[in-house]
């Protein structure tokens, strides 16, 4: 999303990740450490106190006169959609007052109020700089949301919150067992094309890194470069990658680097990739100038045909639509095999839930908090999520009956093949370890725009990894 997305789930980091953070010290982890108030041993449980008599309708005892404040992640999504969510908490709480914050600087915005024990209500903790989720929930920042989930559903009591998602929701937010966030946006991560141009000059979309290579030569004799990518931040080409690696080399592969294990950076599938991409940077298959362009930068210049792929994910159209040409058919596929020894076939594409919506402990009006939580997974809120948005929400079966933008529906073909195949696994390290995320993040850049091999690549994120591994941030394991 714009400022925003690695994979929920599969890098469930923002994709904007600060670029500062690549190469500043102050990065976002010390600046997130000092959120807390109060030190912390891991996840803590925080369970709200009812204002009022719990019931059905109001199992949280939310004070009906007591305010709540929200705060939204600005991006691609943009805030509309978080406007009308507010306005049906205002429909049933008539009394309460609601404030709205719409911003980018989530950090810089929140963190001074974490410090003073004064954060909102709720907050949709995504973007380039967003809050260091496992941070939060090692020092009891996060209201664990367990009785959030078997709370009676908004739409129907007779079925618990819990039970109106899609299956998965909440892994991207689940430490030790507990729920302590929504993940509300379903993504699908790929390769997006123009089908028109695609179709006016008889190129296949490539299933193979071969077929990939070979399109880029075809791109070529036509003056069009075969690639371009939101070059000042390197996280959309990691998610591809991600994605290649553990097509390639199965489950196992993207689960030794999450667990820190010793030379997971070094496995073969990981190698292979790697050597790939480096093919693409060194047949100059990459847009001049791409390293350069901010994420609109990069897919405005797609939009104008200046290159033919670009990856990104279900977001896009909502973050350009603007700039998007009456005949550009925009189409997502997934990322190509390597080759016919790949664990996964073709289809599989990483699909996830992201954008982040939290509660802190130390709100003001938790119940209200949890309540706001309840009504996004109503069918109402969801629908309205889609509308304005092109993109999908977790809320099981919500969109069935919605008419479909064309995006839309490319999107869902895609998925529609994915979940005929075995899923692939979404990424972890990313959400737990923030500096080596942003060390990948940063190798990446200088791999496909540098002086930097494969086996350089490989052995700078390998170095990160181990420092980690051995340093006293709190570890984690799937």
């Amino acid at each position: 999303m714009t400022e925003h997305r690695p994979f929920a789930g599969l890098d469930r980091r923002q994709f904007l990740r600060r670029a500062a953070a690549l190469a500043a010290a102050a990065g976002s982890t010390s600046m997130l450490g000092a959120c807390a108030t109060s030190g912390g041993g891991g996840p803590t449980s925080t369970t709200p106190k009812p204002a009022a008599s719990a019931d059905a309708k109001n199992p949280f005892g939310v004070d009906p006169k007591a305010p709540l404040d929200v705060v939204i992640f600005k991006g691609g999504f943009s805030d509309e959609y978080a406007k009308y969510h507010e306005e049906m908490y205002k429909k049933k709480y008539p009394q309460a007052k609601v404030s709205h914050l719409g911003t980018q600087e989530i950090t810089a915005q929140l963190q001074p109020r974490f410090v003073n024990g004064t954060p909102p209500d709720v907050i949709d903790n995504s973007g380039a700089q967003d809050l260091d989720t496992a941070t939060l929930v090692n020092q009891g920042q996060l209201t664990d949301l367990g009785e959030w989930l078997d709370a009676p559903s908004w739409d129907s009591p007779d079925k618990k919150v819990k039970d109106t998602v899609i299956d998965g929701t909440f892994a991207p937010l689940t430490f030790d067992g507990k729920v302590f966030g929504l993940p509300y946006a379903f993504n699908i991560n790929g390769l997006w094309h123009d089908a028109k141009l695609f179709r006016d000059n008889e190129w296949e979309v490539p299933k193979t890194w071969d077929d990939l290579m070979a399109l880029g030569e075809q791109t070529k004799a036509k003056g069009l470069p075969l690639w371009t990518y939101q070059g000042q931040y390197p996280t959309y080409m990691l998610t591809v990658f991600h994605a290649m690696v553990q097509k390639h080399g199965g489950k196992e592969v993207m689960k030794n680097i999450d667990n820190l294990e010793d030379g997971a950076w070094q496995q073969s599938a990981v190698s292979d990739v790697a050597e790939a991409f480096f093919e693409l940077k060194s047949k100059g298959y990459i847009l001049p100038g791409t390293a350069s362009l901010s994420h609109t930068q990069a897919q405005a210049a797609w939009l104008q045909r200046k290159a033919a792929i670009i990856p990104c994910g279900s977001w896009l159209k909502s973050e350009m639509k603007s700039q998007v040409p009456a005949d550009f058919e925009m189409t997502i596929a997934p990322t190509p095999s390597m080759d016919d020894s790949d664990e996964f076939p073709f289809e599989a594409i990483p699909n996830a839930p992201q954008e982040s919506f939290i509660v802190p402990s130390k709100a003001k009006n938790v119940p209200g908090g949890l309540e706001y939580l309840r009504l996004m997974l109503s069918n109402e809120a969801a629908q309205k999520f889609a509308e304005l948005t092109f993109t999908l929400t977790v809320v099981d079966g919500a969109h069935d009956s919605q008419a479909q933008d064309p995006v839309l529906k490319s999107s869902l073909a895609a998925l529609e093949a994915a979940r005929k195949i075995e899923q692939l696994d979404s990424t972890t390290y990313g959400t737990w370890y923030r500096p080596l995320a942003e060390e990948a993040e940063a190798a990446m850049g200088v791999l496909l725009t540098g002086n930097l091999d494969a086996k350089g690549f490989l052995a700078r994120v390998q170095k990160k990894a181990d420092a980690v591994k051995q340093s006293n941030i709190k570890k984690f394991t799937r």
